[in-house]
C-alpha cells in the first residue's frame, strides 16, 4: 500500500531536482508541485502546514503564468523573471518534506474523492469541472488506486483549455465546450475509481 507521506515527499522531490528552464521541464515542475499541493490540502484537517500550503500554492501561480507565456508562444523577458522566481520558490521549499506518519492520511483522501464524485452533477464551469478532476486524479494516484482513466480525461481537458487559451492568443474565440458531456464522462470514471477501489467498503456515494 504506497503511503501518502512517501508520494508527497517523492513528489517535492521531483521537483526540487529540476534545474530546468524549458518548456517541459516547467510542466514536469507544476505537474509535480500541483500533485503535492492537492494532497497536502486535502491533509489539511489533521496535519496543519500552512506554511508549505502558501509555498506550494504561490509556486503554482508563478509556474502557471510561465506555462501560459510558453502555450501562447511569447517570447519576451517576463518568462525569464517568472521562472527564476519560481525556481526560487521550488527551492524554497526544501523543508516541507515529512518526516513523520500522518495516521488518518488515506481516508482523508478518500473521503475528498467521494465530496467530489457528489458535486460534479452540479459544476457549471469547464475549468472548474477540469479542476476538480485533475485533484481526484492525484488523490487516487497518492492512494495507490486504478486512475487509468481519469489521467486519460484530465488530460484530455487539460489539452482542450491550452488550445482554448491558445485561440485567445491570437484574437480568436475558443471552441465551445459540452460541458455535459464532459460532467458525465468524469462523473462517471469517478464513480469507477471508488467502485474499485477495495479499501473503504463502509461508505458509498450516498454518503452511508
Amino acid at each position: 500500500m504506497l503511503q501518502i507521506e512517501k508520494y508527497l515527499n517523492e513528489q517535492l522531490r521531483k521537483a526540487i531536482q529540476i534545474n530546468g528552464e524549458s518548456e517541459e521541464d516547467i510542466h514536469d515542475m507544476r505537474v509535480a508541485i500541483r500533485k503535492y499541493f492537492d494532497v497536502l490540502y486535502t491533509l489539511y484537517p489533521i496535519y496543519e502546514n500552512i506554511e508549505c500550503i502558501f509555498l506550494a500554492k504561490e509556486a503554482i501561480s508563478t509556474l502557471g503564468k510561465v506555462r501560459d507565456i510558453d502555450i501562447c508562444g511569447i517570447i519576451n523577458m517576463e518568462r525569464d523573471k517568472l521562472v527564476f522566481k519560481a525556481l526560487k520558490r521550488v527551492k524554497n521549499m526544501q523543508m516541507c518534506f515529512i518526516n513523520e506518519r500522518i495516521y488518518g492520511a488515506r481516508i482523508l483522501l478518500y473521503n475528498r474523492i467521494l465530496d467530489i464524485s457528489r458535486s460534479v452533477k452540479d459544476i457549471s464551469d469547464f475549468h472548474e469541472l477540469r479542476k476538480n478532476v485533475r485533484i481526484v486524479r492525484n488523490l487516487a494516484e497518492a492512494l495507490g488506486y486504478d486512475n487509468k482513466e481519469i489521467k486519460i480525461l484530465a488530460k484530455r481537458m487539460g489539452d482542450l483549455r491550452d488550445e482554448m487559451l491558445r485561440a485567445r492568443c491570437r484574437g480568436q474565440t475558443p471552441t465551445n465546450v459540452n460541458l455535459d458531456e464532459y460532467r458525465e464522462e468524469a462523473r462517471r470514471v469517478i464513480l469507477k475509481i471508488i467502485a474499485l477501489q477495495d479499501e473503504f467498503h463502509h461508505f458509498n456515494t450516498n454518503g452511508g
